[in-house]
């Protein structure tokens, strides 16, 4: 009887220590649709698309430009890290800021804040959403 109660004891214990926490990384992230990266909810680079989330803005157009369309997709927008319509916002391309995918689009919402960034951290092109083509998304992850 004491051999059992040690056993089933143990098993608890090990059942909580191996149980998910909702605060640790892998609990409170999902896996990027195009890379399979872990993407946290408070990430500022992360964006998305119906059921589909990505960790980066060069994913969401990797996935966009490989499987079609994508229906109502988001970004986080650089300066006021607010969740907007990918469609309506400008992505500078070049600049000294890095995703977690490494050189990157950066979303932000009009032409002054996309010449505010150029001026502050460098940058080589402006470009619509649908501006935003295959090779050069392809390029950012070389």
């Amino acid at each position: 009887m004491t051999r059992l109660l040690i056993v089933i004891s143990a098993l608890v214990f090990a059942f909580a220590c191996g149980s998910s926490d909702p605060d640790t990384e892998e609990a409170a992230s999902e896996r990027c649709d195009t890379c399979g990266m872990l993407v946290s909810p408070e990430d500022g680079w992360r964006a998305g698309a119906d059921e589909l989330t990505f960790d980066a803005p060069k994913c969401l157009f990797r996935h966009a430009h490989r499987h079609g369309e994508l229906r109502s997709p988001w970004v986080i927008e650089y300066y006021t890290q607010e969740r907007r319509d990918a469609e309506g916002l400008l992505y500078v391309t070049g600049t000294d800021l890095e995703s977690p995918m490494g050189a990157d689009l950066v979303p932000v919402e009009g032409r002054e804040a996309a010449e505010r960034l150029l001026a502050e951290h460098g940058g080589e092109t402006i470009l619509a959403f649908d501006e935003v083509s295959a090779p050069l998304v392809e390029a950012l992850f070389h």
